[in-house]
């Protein structure tokens, strides 16, 4: 892991958590970063990018899609998948409210096996 890429996912993340905006804007960075660096800052990066698509979803499915892709990447990090749940439960409310629409994603098993 590069320091450099630290750094940059660190600012990255940081101004997203004041601006959801800049999450959506700075995406593909973000995800490349966060792919280098991997560990907790990176959890914080897909935390951040998943809470603005709940912010301003751009489709019925980004939201779902986005949390599935974390549950899928996360499935055998028992610690990291606890801290997603909380984020599930928000999906999960914000659908029964209305806000969100309520989608299912069909995802294939991708376990290693």
């Amino acid at each position: 892991m590069s320091r450099d890429a630290t750094s940059k996912l660190t600012a990255l993340v940081e101004q997203a958590e004041r601006s959801p905006e800049a999450a959506i804007a700075a995406r593909a960075l973000g995800d490349s970063l966060a792919l280098a660096v991997e560990g907790d800052l990176a959890l914080r990066w897909r935390l951040v990018v998943v809470r603005a698509l709940m912010a301003d979803p751009p489709d019925g499915d980004a939201v779902r899609e986005c949390y599935g892709e974390l549950v899928d990447r996360y499935r055998d990090d028992p610690p990291r998948l606890a801290q997603l749940k909380a984020i599930g439960d928000e999906i999960r409310a914000a659908e029964a409210r209305g806000d969100l629409p309520s989608a299912m994603v069909a995802r294939s098993d991708r376990r290693r096996k």
